[in-house]
């Protein structure tokens, strides 16, 4: 008997017996059995033709850094890539034009694969108090400084200003957070689902956590560490490369 896969899913029927029949099996329903695993190979593999396991399917590549670990989940197509932050350290450099640029810091976390990259969506949260001037005391952070943290696809650098803009935050908007005691008080998070495409043809698009500071009495001109807890979950897609 020929396989049934995949026209049709196979009864346990040989030509030894019928679906429903009870007797024990012979040689004849092992040939079935093998013939039906068989069939049934032949089409995942013929699913499977053409799959491209080194871009579209391929994770992006974590960057080292101590507190920071990612789990990369999803079906290939699909990635949830999710970042947990445990007190991971950013260091803060003061603006070159104190009283109208702002202090700022960046750390990155992620290279995405080469190609146009499809951002489906993200959630960042910072759990109350997980985020910590080291120092303090004005000379670096004010113990009650106000700052904006997001995630771009560029690292902040010093710039005139204060805050973040465009491309230090368009994964994750700016969060306003204020400290006191050193400490963030109150939870932070945000959320989006706009799909955005970017171009990540002519180089790698990279995932940035960054800060400034948003008035000049936030910081001193002493570089100081943030500490930083919390979770990045970030769904996307490759779609290929030129």
């Amino acid at each position: 008997m020929a396989p049934s896969y995949p026209s049709s899913i196979w009864t346990g029927a040989s030509d030894n017996r019928t679906a429903n029949q009870r007797k024990a099996p012979d040689w004849r329903d092992w040939n079935r059995m093998i013939s039906e695993l068989a069939a049934a190979q032949t089409r995942v593999d013929a699913n499977n033709a053409g799959r491209d396991g080194t871009v579209r399917d391929a994770p992006g590549t974590v960057t080292t850094k101590t507190g920071l670990t990612v789990v990369e989940k999803g079906n290939g197509a699909i990635h949830k890539t999710v970042f947990t932050f445990d007190e991971m350290e950013m260091v803060s450099t003061d603006g070159t034009d104190a009283p109208n640029d702002a202090a700022w810091g960046t750390q990155a976390l992620y290279t995405f694969p080469i190609g146009h990259i499809s951002f489906l969506g993200s959630h960042i949260q910072f759990p109350l108090g997980s985020l910590e001037a080291v120092t303090g005391g004005g000379g670096g952070f004010s113990d009650t400084a106000d700052f904006g943290i997001g995630v771009g696809t560029v690292a902040i650098a010093q710039a005139a200003g204060f805050g973040l803009a465009g491309t230090e935050e368009d994964i994750c908007a700016e969060m306003d957070v204020d400290l006191t005691s050193k400490t963030s008080d109150a939870i932070e998070s945000v959320a989006t689902g706009t799909v955005v495409v970017f171009d990540g043809t002519a180089g790698a698009k990279t995932l940035n956590l960054n800060f400034g500071t948003l008035g000049d009495g936030s910081h001193g001109i002493v570089a100081d560490v943030l500490k930083v807890s919390g979770i990045l979950t970030i769904l996307w897609s490759c779609l290929g490369d030129d």
